[in-house]
Order: C-alpha cells, then structure tokens, then sequence
C-alpha cells in the first residue's frame, strides 16, 4: 500500500460556539434527530398505506375495466370482498417492511437495498396470500385482479420509495434531518471517509470535524487534497476532548478510522461513546482486505471475523446469459434503424470509419476487442486515458452527443452476443490501467465486464472507473437477476436524460 500523505492543516484556529446538553445529558441534536426519525418514519407508513391501498383498488378497477371492454374475466367481482383483501394486504404487508428492515434509514448503495427488499416484501406477501387461500376454500379470489394488484404495488411502491430516497437526499443536503459526526483519525483513512460523506449528503450525515491523538492537528483545520470534493474541516483535540467536542458540537455519531493505534485505546473510545450516549461506527483494519468480503459469524455467542467463501451460482449465471442475449437481440432488432442513421452521421462529421475497435480485458485477464461508435477523432492516440468532459477537444460533434446520451456504447451489444461481455457488469479497462492493478481491483476481473454497471449509474460516473472499485466490489458480492434489472433501468433513464459518463 502507498503511503500515506499528511493532510493539509491550516494553522487558523476555527472559534466554535458551545451548546449545552439536554436535561438528560444527550445533545439536543441528538434528541432533534430523533423526533425527526420518528416523524419520517410515520409519514413513510401512511404513504405506504395509501400505495398499497391505490394500488389494490388499481388492480381491482383494471380488471373490471379489461372486463368491460374485451370480456377478460370470469364476471364482476363483488367490491367488499376485495376492500377487505386490501386490508389484509395493508397489514401483511406493513409487517414484512417492518421484518425486512424498509423502515430503517440504512445507508445502501443507490438505495439497492430498499429496491431489492421490495420485490421480497410483495413476492412474500403473494405467496402468504396464494397459500391462504389454498387452505380456505371458501374464499375465492380472482387470481387476474390479485395479480395485476400486485403488479402495480411494484411499480407504484418503487416509486413512492424513490420519491422519498430524493426527498431525504434534499432535505440532508439542505441540513435538515442530518446526523452530525465526527471522525477519530485525521490520516488517510480517515480522509477518504469525509471525502465520501461531503461528496454524498444523501447519506445524511454532517460531518463536523475530525478528533486525533496527533496534536499538531489540533486546533487546526485539515483540507482535502482532492480537486473534485473540497473541504476544511477542525480538527478539535484528541481522546481527552471527546466529552467536549461531542457536547459542543452536538454530536450524534463517531466514526473511529484510527487503523494503527493499539486496541487499548480503542476500547477507551468506544467506552467514552458508550458513557456520552454516542453512537458509533469502527472501521477496522483487515490488511487491505476488501470489507465487503467480510462476514460475521457466532460461536456460542461469540462475534468472529471471517471472509465470506467464493462461490459461482450456476442457475445465475444461466438466467444472466439468457438474458443477455434475448435483450440484446431484442435492443439490435429495435435500434436497428438507430444504429445505422448514427452509423452514417458519424462518417458524414469526420473522416475515419463508424466503429471504433480496442483491446480491453475481460473475464480472468483475457483480452479482447471491444466495438463502440467512434467518438473522437481518428488521429488521436489509440489507448490515451478517457476524456473527463465534454470540452476535450479529441471529442468530435457527434461523438458529444453520443457520450452525453451513452449510445456509443451501443455496438457493445455485438460483444454481448459473442459472450465476451455482459449487459451488467464492471467496465473493461485497457491493459496499461490492469497491469497497476492491486489485489482488490483485480476481484473486478472474476466476472464479465459489462456495458452499464452500478459505477455507470452512480454519482461519480464522471471520476474514473478504477477510483470507485467500491461498486464493482458491491455489484460482484450482490449479483442476482433482480439487481440487474434494476441497473438496466436506472442506464436507460440515465441515457434519456443524457447523463452518459465521459
């Protein structure tokens, strides 16, 4: 591993106002955040009440009205049956959220989590319901109206749940419902955490400042070294200040990205979080082992480490390679007139042939010849490094409007169908970016690299691919056929609104 580089600290000394504690001794950011918490999670339960009563009363009133016009059905179904099937969905429903974890303001990746706990949530309460009513003969509910209900609170509840992922994302930006925190360690790091929490306020967390055992950072501000996330951020003392620092500054949570310091101390920080009523978060060191590769088990109570076992799902990669296939016939068969209109706008606005052709690296290290529109023009260094925004000059006219709009991408299709590549998966990189690879970044090698990815439909889509390892990491120890599905969607919004990576 590199070594670490000091951080910028800037000897200005930042002057901080001191709050005092609520009665009970919590901060009264603290007890804010609460009542926010809990007026949040009121409101998520009556929208999700008026959804999934929308959405059955939808089902309800399709059937009737398929029935009306084209003779779909077996008859009118009597109303007061079905409103007390939704009351019945409505609880069932609100349990299995609660059961799931839907009503905890976690923090996942692109909201994937709530995504995928969805879909669980509405295939559990189907089966409780189709079970049901195997065993009470005496209900008899149309299977049509069941299921186009259940159809709609799909789609109807991904939506909702999407509304209020942007809302909070607005709201914490804007400071209103955030957790304030402080990191102990103001090394590397330490760093990289606060660029992550700045860079993404949808996490709800404000961060404040930062504690450390080295005392030229106190009373200091320590800055970023990055040119993409700016920030200056004081530095208010070590373990002797943390009683005074959390009560000042009305802190909610701790972070403790201190790798190198004893585990004595360690236990004393989280001790001192315990007595404070500070909730807190260690980021332990595994020797550069990715975290997302680590499980937690129990042995008769016991909390152990360990590394999760590498294992193919066969029945997966099935699903996922006729999907492939089938959607990539279906998208040449449909932009077939697309293709060849771009095909000639192409030649007509530079020289040089429509396809462009590179080596890349696929699955397990093997190269192979990757196909986009061309973008640039042809004169430019083959294997030069991606260009970061739409003022490259290497970028022709057309080639803006195909990046913007990420159809350049679509000749990749043809590398689907050879199997060299997938629809989702982590972008190939050039073999002068593998060969610098370390242990972790080469994990992105053991699947096939994709035309979208989570990295694609991110927020820093526009940072290179080889800086945000954290999603393919995420994506190769998550991949199913649901998550696919949902980053085929997320890339075909993201094209419509011409938000391409560059």
């Amino acid at each position: 591993m590199a070594k670490a580089e000091m951080p910028q600290i800037d000897d200005k000394d930042e002057t901080v106002k001191n709050g005092s504690p609520t009665a009970n001794g919590a901060p009264k950011s603290y007890t804010l955040h609460n009542v926010i918490t809990r007026f949040y999670f009121a409101v998520q339960v009556i929208a999700d009440i008026v959804v999934i009563t929308g959405s059955m009363l939808l089902g309800y009133w399709f059937y009737h009205k398929l029935y009306t016009e084209i003779g779909l059905g077996k008859g009118i179904q009597p109303f007061e049956m079905y409103l007390r099937l939704t009351v019945i969905t409505n609880v069932i429903m609100l349990l299995t959220f609660e059961r799931l974890g839907l009503y905890k303001r976690t923090i996942s990746v692109m909201n994937i989590d709530e995504i995928k706990g969805i879909f669980k949530a509405v295939l559990l309460t189907a089966v409780i319901l189709f079970t049901a009513s195997f065993y009470f003969k005496d209900i008899s509910y149309s299977r049509l109206i069941v299921s186009y209900s259940f159809a709609f609170l799909i789609v109807f509840l991904n939506i909702e749940r999407y509304l209020f992922f942007k809302l909070f994302q607005k709201l914490h930006t804007k400071g209103i419902g955030v957790r304030r925190a402080l990191i102990y360690g103001a090394g590397e790091a330490g760093r990289m955490l606060a660029e992550r929490f700045i860079r993404s306020p949808r996490l709800g967390v404000l961060l404040v400042g930062f504690l450390d055992d080295n005392v030229q950072y106190w009373g200091k501000k320590i800055r970023s070294k990055s040119d993409e996330v700016k920030y200056a951020l004081p530095c208010f003392g070590g373990f002797e200040q943390i009683l005074e620092a959390t009560k000042s500054q009305h802190i909610d949570e701790l972070f403790i990205s201190i790798p190198s310091v004893p585990q004595t101390r360690i236990a004393e920080i989280i001790r001192q979080c315990e007595e404070t009523g500070i909730k807190f978060f260690f980021i332990p060191n595994l020797f550069d082992y990715k975290l997302q590769s680590v499980a937690i088990e129990s042995l008769d109570g016991v909390p152990l480490l360990t590394v999760k076992e590498s294992h193919i799902n066969w029945s997966y990669l099935i699903i996922k390679r006729v999907m492939d296939i089938v959607l990539s016939l279906i998208g040449m068969i449909f932009l077939g007139p697309a293709i060849v209109l771009l095909t000639s706008m192409i030649k007509k606005d530079s020289p040089g042939q429509a396809i462009f052709k590179q080596e890349r690296v696929g699955l397990n290290g093997k190269p192979f010849m990757i196909y986009k529109f061309r973008s640039m023009y042809v004169d430019v260094p083959k294997y030069g490094m991606t260009p970061h925004n739409s003022d490259d000059p290497r970028i022709t006219k057309i080639g803006r409007f195909l990046r913007r709009s990420s159809l350049d991408e679509l000749p990749q299709l043809l590398n689907v169908l050879k199997g060299e590549m997938s629809l989702v998966g982590p972008r190939p990189e050039m073999q002068f970016i593998v060969d610098q690879y370390d242990t972790i970044m080469r994990e992105r090698l053991k699947v096939k690299p994709g035309i979208t990815g989570m990295w694609q439909i991110s927020a820093d889509r526009a940072k290179q691919i080889h800086d945000n390892i954290d999603y393919d990491l995420y994506y190769i120890e998550n991949f199913s056929p649901l998550l696919d599905v949902v980053i085929i969607i997320r890339t075909i919004f993201m094209a419509i609104k011409g938000k391409g990576a560059w």
